[in-house]
């Protein structure tokens, strides 16, 4: 939906006088088109003018200056775009393609806009170009949708690490909003070049990553898989207190938690070849190649996180099979197995259906725990318990005390283990031996 309003309705939202409102669009800095309303583009067109009058600029100078190559502001392209602005139609017809792929093209961008300019005729070139090269058009609209969608992602990211770190801490300290606008224009005009170079670097350091494990799935041992699937296993974690944490300590108590557990999550994973794929709310989902290595990071992941409890205890599970990737994402029965899984576990357990314990190695074991019947599963799955091998340095004597402890303490919201009772006898009295 196309927002507008009246020169009184946008002198008000910006609370500026209807006569200095006036005297920016009669210099082109508002409503450049001349549609004689105001759009959401004037906003930001705004922030600009308010940092051009932090440097002492009059609407004609400021004119002038946005108009100037060497200073044209942040995003003048579309702020103040030059050349014709076409409609989808023209523009389709100039990069050769259908009205109505560029229309499905740009909603799977996530762009709203009608009017279109020399930019995106280029662009929508280049999909032309895939299309022409053989790529189905269904894919392209795919692709076109997971970049959409994470760079979208990233820029509000950025637009709102700047708000929250600079926009509010600087009015917090009485700044103007002038000084303010300028500040913040400088600073995306510097930084830009420089974030539009990491996400090439960023892109290319994944793609290589991408492409090794496509190879993977040209691998002789891989040429029985159903095509278009990946072997992968799938592993769930499931906040066990975040209900408990959102209703007795607030939304944000509960949303620390999770991003606590991802900072430890990320770097576990990234050890054991995984990924996290994505956060459903209160849980996290990751894919590994190795079943073994699924395993191995569940075990890190409880012994790193049981004593904190800022994180509290995790319901843990995991499949293997053949899942469908597409858009960034892992569907199917996979996928549906292991969370239904991570349902069955009980706090602080890591279960996993026969296909994960039976690709175990040595020093990782799983013991039976029946059969279950999941919600939204086919038929019952046998289901194990991965044994984790925990181990704890004993506060007294130093040793390392294997599980189960001959004895142990709750003290100051963390688990003590101790060798012998000795042990304990001496800690709680305050001796060291």
């Amino acid at each position: 939906m196309v927002t507008e309003w009246s020169l009184s309705e946008f002198a008000a939202l910006v609370g500026r006088p209807e006569a200095e409102v006036e005297r920016w669009r009669a210099a082109g800095l508002l409503d450049p088109a001349g549609s004689g309303s105001f759009g959401e583009l004037d906003l930001v067109r705004m922030q600009r003018i308010r940092a051009a009058e932090a440097d002492g600029l009059s609407p004609e100078q400021m004119a002038v200056t946005f108009r100037s190559a060497e200073v044209r502001p942040f995003l003048s392209e579309y702020l103040y775009p030059e050349g014709p602005q076409l409609t989808v139609e023209e523009a389709a017809e100039r990069a050769g393609v259908n009205a109505d792929v560029v229309r499905a093209l740009r909603t799977a961008l996530g762009f709203t806009s009608e009017q279109l300019g020399e930019q995106d005729v280029e662009q929508l070139g280049i999909f032309k170009a895939m299309t022409d090269a053989g790529l189905p058009f269904e894919a392209v609209l795919g692709a076109a949708r997971v970049y959409g969608d994470t760079l979208r992602r990233l820029a509000e990211t950025e637009a709102r690490l700047v708000h929250v770190h600079i926009h509010e801490r600087l009015e917090a300290s009485g700044v103007p909003e002038a000084e303010i606008s300028r500040q913040i224009s400088g600073l995306q005009e510097a930084v830009t070049p420089f974030l539009d170079g990491l996400v090439r670097y960023v892109h290319h350091r994944h793609l290589l990553r991408a492409t090794i494990e496509d190879a993977y799935l040209h691998l002789p041992s891989a040429a029985d898989h159903e095509k278009g699937t990946v072997e992968t296993t799938i592993v769930f974690l499931d906040l066990a207190s975040f209900t408990e944490l959102t209703e007795t300590k607030g939304d944000r108590a509960a949303m620390d938690a999770v991003t606590k557990l991802e900072a430890v999550v990320r770097p576990l994973a990234l050890e054991r070849d995984g990924k996290l794929v994505k956060q459903i709310g209160d849980a996290l989902m990751l894919a590994f190649r190795d079943p073994k290595e699924a395993a191995g990071f569940a075990q890190r992941v409880l012994a790193t996180t049981r004593p904190d409890p800022e994180i509290g205890a995790l319901h843990i599970g995991m499949h293997t099979g053949p899942a469908l990737y597409q858009a960034g994402d892992y569907i199917g029965t996979t996928v549906n197995t292991a969370s239904r899984v991570t349902s069955a576990s009980a706090t602080g357990e890591v279960l996993m259906t026969e296909s994960v314990a039976d690709q175990l190695e040595d020093s990782q074991t799983a013991e039976p725990v029946g059969v279950r019947i999941l919600r939204g599963v086919e038929s019952p799955v046998a289901l194990f318990r991965l044994l984790v091998h925990e181990e704890q340095r004993d506060p007294v004597c130093g040793k390392l005390v294997a599980a189960p402890p001959a004895a142990r303490l709750q003290h100051d919201d963390e688990e003590l283990w101790f060798c012998y009772q000795d042990c304990l006898r001496h800690f709680l009295l305050g001796e060291t031996k």
